[in-house]
């Protein structure tokens, strides 16, 4: 059999993980196994490539991150068991590798100084990558053959006896089965993107467009001047990273374990801001061992089930049950922190067994500067109608170090941060209510999709805390200056221009204009060339779901459900062609996350799964696809 695999990075390796692990112990063919992969950045794909910056950091702890198997994944082939990221940058083995294939000394140096919830710089998992595929080619069955083309897919299509055909510019390429194992990508701009685009190319300024951060040129970015960046999530922090850092600045800590920064002069001075105005949250220090997670005591399949109504939970109460899980933790760890004459697990039986709330926080003491309140939380200043740009630093310094406070006491510890974190252990509960359908199609598109991912991704999604430490030592000497909410950028004499209008009068001006975001998986708008030619031909299709007497495009590339096999543009099911990743987003919930151990990860699940579905074996159960 000959199986192609389109693209290299982790979820590529794991498919070809697995079709060795599922060829070996499941498989009765006698057929030869050929693989072949698709990568024009070869083993590691494009986000862990091993040539961009060393500065860039995970943004998971690296004792949460394996491209191994263990005995908590649903899956019908062995267990392929072996290090984490972590155990892994620590080993003799590591040293050796990286030392042996030319990585630099500052890595093999952060390797060897990486602690268990430290962050990991993204090459090193780029080389965790390649060693692990490396290893993996070295123990590869007589019967298996596997090799790498590193170039990129233009077209797939089908020869006359309907098997799929790979095109890449050095050649055209017949297999049995192909897996497109598609990660992050580029889309087309979109108007308002492309207006500002053609401004720059007019003018001669610099517009970097939305794309990942490690691909960007910042060369052009000059020294001492405005640059103004839109966007402050992830890629916000990576700029800001390679644009400080990268240019030679470090930071010292003072007396009270804040940071201050000593700049090197070649640094720009960033104006920053979004739609909302703040930054994301920083992520809490990790203080779940291994395939630690927690459960929720109200967003369980009972109360889900009983609060139903004709098989769909209605939205507003979806929110009262996840927010009191929420609360629960929240208020146990402030009494922990704040109430020292409460018991927190009295709380606990009195918060869950009372539906009068307000009367458990009355009869604990509550006071109300300790209430969780969302609405703060998730619009810390929604009554800050009017501020200066020079006092909104002085809000946002403030906001920010009460946050790295909270996270630094950690994800069991720290109040906000322990229920933040809840919202990445529920994650495999949101994604069952997705698969069974529990919200109505309105619900979903426009609540959930529409509002509250977004809301998610702030809370939960944001940079180690060191990395949020870092940015207000970067506010406090002046070399970062954030927006109050309600950014706004065009192009205005021969300039790009920003203000937050409805906030303040204060004008700022660049030359450079930095979109700070990664493009989000979009079949419409993709300009993954592969995706391109299936749409061209109509072999395939976005998903969509009916609200009212419309269609509405969720943007994912549409699949059977339960394989995984590629829809064409009339629905019919192409047996030959698996599809998973980020090109499914909207379809499945958070499909960018890193392998986690011990936590019966979708990620591992679904690659054996494709695997055995490739070679025609026996599925596992109750899997979770990615």
């Amino acid at each position: 059999m000959r199986v192609g695999i389109i693209g290299a990075g982790p979820r590529g390796i794991l498919v070809t993980s697995q079709l060795f692990n599922q060829y070996k112990y499941h498989s009765e063919q006698t057929e030869p196994l050929s693989i072949t992969l698709f990568d024009p950045m070869g083993i590691g794909g494009r986000v862990w490539r091993t040539d961009q910056s060393d500065e860039l950091i995970m943004n998971s702890a690296a004792d949460q991150i394996t491209l191994f198997t263990d005995s908590s994944v649903d899956m019908s082939s062995k267990v392929y068991d072996g290090p984490s990221l972590f155990e892994w940058a620590r080993s003799d083995e590591a040293n050796s590798y990286l030392a042996n294939n030319g990585y630099s000394s500052d890595i093999i140096a952060a390797a060897a100084q990486l602690k268990i919830n430290g962050y990991a710089p993204r090459v090193l998992f780029g080389a965790y990558i390649k060693w692990f595929y490396a290893d993996l080619l070295s123990q590869q069955p007589t019967e298996i053959s596997t090799s790498l083309m590193k170039a990129q897919v233009t077209d797939l299509s089908y020869d006359d006896d309907h098997k799929p055909v790979i095109k890449t510019d050095e050649g055209t390429y017949t297999f049995d089965k192909v897996v497109m194992s598609l990660g992050q990508q580029d889309n087309y701009l979109n108007d308002d993107e492309q207006k500002l685009a053609e401004y720059a190319q007019k003018n001669a300024l610099n517009y970097v467009a939305p794309t990942h951060p490690g691909d960007a040129d910042l060369s052009g970015v000059p020294a001492g001047e405005p640059t103004i960046v839109r966007g402050l999530g992830l890629s916000f922090i990576d700029y800001v990273t390679e644009l400080t850092l990268g240019r030679g600045g470090h930071y010292m800590q003072n007396e009270d374990g804040s940071l201050f920064y000593q700049p090197s002069g070649r640094e720009p001075r960033i104006i920053a801001g979004s739609g909302r105005g703040i930054p994301y949250y920083p992520k809490p220090i990790n203080e779940k061992g291994y395939g630690e997670t927690a459960s929720p005591k109200f967003l369980t399949k009972e109360n889900i089930k009983k609060n139903s109504k004709d098989g769909k939970l209605p939205f507003d109460k979806f929110m009262d049950l996840l927010l009191s899980d929420l609360e629960l933790v929240y208020y146990k760890l402030t009494i922990n922190d704040k109430y020292p004459y409460e018991n927190s697990n009295e709380f606990e039986k009195a918060f869950i067994s009372n539906p009068d709330k307000d009367a458990v926080l009355k009869q604990f003491g509550f006071q109300e500067e300790d209430a969780f309140e969302w609405d703060y939380i998730i619009n810390p200043f929604k009554d800050v109608h009017a501020v200066g740009t020079e006092d909104y630093q002085t809000v946002i310094i403030n906001w920010l170090n009460g946050e790295i406070k909270d996270s630094l006491k950690g994800s069991k510890t720290g109040p906000l941060a322990a229920a933040r974190d809840l919202l990445r252990d529920f994650r495999p509960v949101f994604r069952q209510m997705i698969v069974d359908d529990c919200f109505t199609n309105q619900d979903y598109v426009e609540k959930f999709l529409g509002n509250l991912d977004s809301v998610i991704n702030f809370l939960i999604m944001g940079p180690p805390v060191v990395r949020s430490k870092q940015l207000s030592a970067l506010i406090r000497s002046g070399v970062v200056t954030i927006l109050a909410p309600g950014m706004q950028v065009k192009g205005q004499d021969g300039w790009f221009v920003t203000a937050s209008p409805k906030r303040n009068t204060d004008k700022f001006r660049s030359t450079t204009l930095i979109e700070a975001r990664v493009p989000k998986a979009n079949l419409g708008i993709t300009a993954n060339p592969i995706l391109e030619s299936l749409v061209n031909a109509q072999l395939a299709r976005s998903h969509q779901l009916k609200i009212g007497d419309k269609d509405v495009d969720i943007h994912a590339v549409d699949v059977n459900p339960s394989t995984d096999q590629l829809l064409d543009a009339g629905g019919n099911v192409q047996s030959n062609v698996y599809l998973w990743g980020s090109s499914l987003d909207g379809l499945r919930y958070v499909t960018n996350a890193a392998p986690r151990p011990g936590v019966n990860d979708t990620n591992l699940q679904t690659a054996d799964k494709l695997a055995a579905e490739v070679l025609g074996l026996p599925t596992a159960n109750d899997v979770a696809m990615d």
